[in-house]
């Protein structure tokens, strides 16, 4: 059984602020997350959940997700209510993992566990947490009514004897993820190079580190860093990117394409020393606008799904 937390346009959230903690971010959340952490992204549903794009997409869950309400029936979890923050973990890649996913919220985890166990999922007991799944698949685990586990057997498991330990991450990956939750509703950081970037061409290749969040209100500003090897690779990143949004204007056929191409026109992008930076302002509402043209049926996508 896997936790799988899917948001309409990619859209994620941050932790919820706590003023009498180190970090911003949940620390029950940072608690679990593997001490060799080298990447971590955070969400705070519900700051999300307060702003306008986030009511407006609460709006157009009730009225697309056909199945969610069979899945707040059988589990007495509804993701609109109940989901208050995710926090996702990893070691940068090695070895391939996933990573962990933590998600704090308010969770009936009896009736979930049955629900599973309905479906012919399988339940064991660790350490006197029950996980439910299939080890060569993935596990899900409650630790307790509002915290939840996700990812491969072995993360998990190793995330439940953490469970009453303090922040473990190291402190370069503890500086921004304090910055970022601080300050975005969602986040991203990697201290290891995004090898997904890295495939795209040399330039890209030339990317050691990056991070950048996502900000909800009348406008929706995006954010973005990247540390280059020197401050030419930074350069050209800049350049590169801004060719490359040019392009995207120029050749984005009519509709809705030319729709998301003409929101690069607020990008801005510069290179200063080792440091490439972008970001852009869209107006809330411009993105609902391209948001509804899309739709041709089919669903938002957003929930938790059990399998």
């Amino acid at each position: 059984m896997r936790l799988r937390l899917i948001t309409a346009a990619g859209v994620l959230a941050t932790a919820a602020l706590t003023a009498v903690t180190m970090f911003a971010a949940d620390p029950g959340l940072l608690s679990l997350a593997m001490p060799d952490a080298r990447a971590m992204a955070g969400i705070n549903v519900e700051q999300v959940r307060l702003s306008p794009f986030g009511q407006y997409l609460m709006a157009e869950i009730a009225e697309r997700e056909a199945g969610l309400q069979t899945m707040i029936d059988t589990t007495g979890f509804d993701p609109r209510r109940d989901l208050h923050e995710i926090l996702l973990a990893s070691p940068g890649g090695a070895g391939g993992k996933s990573g962990l996913v933590a998600a704090r919220g308010t969770f009936d985890v009896a009736r979930i566990v049955e629900a599973a166990l309905s479906q012919g999922q399988t339940a064991e007991t660790y350490k006197g947490v029950e996980i439910l799944g299939d080890p060569a698949k993935g596990s899900l685990a409650f630790l307790d009514g509002t915290l939840a586990i996700a990812g491969d057997d072995v993360d998990v498991r190793a995330a439940i004897d953490r469970r009453s330990a303090t922040v473990g991450i190291g402190a370069d990956l503890a500086a921004q993820v304090n910055q970022l939750s601080t300050t975005e509703d969602a986040w991203f950081v990697t201290l290891v190079p995004p090898a997904r970037l890295q495939e795209v061409g040399a330039t890209l290749n030339k990317v050691q580190q990056a991070s950048g969040g996502v900000k909800f209100g009348t406008n929706v500003v995006l954010t973005a860093q990247t540390v280059s090897q020197t401050d030419k690779d930074a350069t050209a990143l800049a350049e590169t990117l801004k060719m490359l949004t040019g392009m995207a204007q120029m050749t984005a056929p009519k509709g809705l394409a030319a729709s998301g191409a003409a929101l690069l026109q607020n990008l801005s992008v510069a290179a200063a020393g080792q440091v490439t930076t972008l970001s852009l302002s869209v107006p809330e509402q411009q993105i609902e606008q391209i948001i509804k043209a899309s739709h041709g049926g089919g669903s938002l996508g957003v929930g938790v799904v059990l399998q």
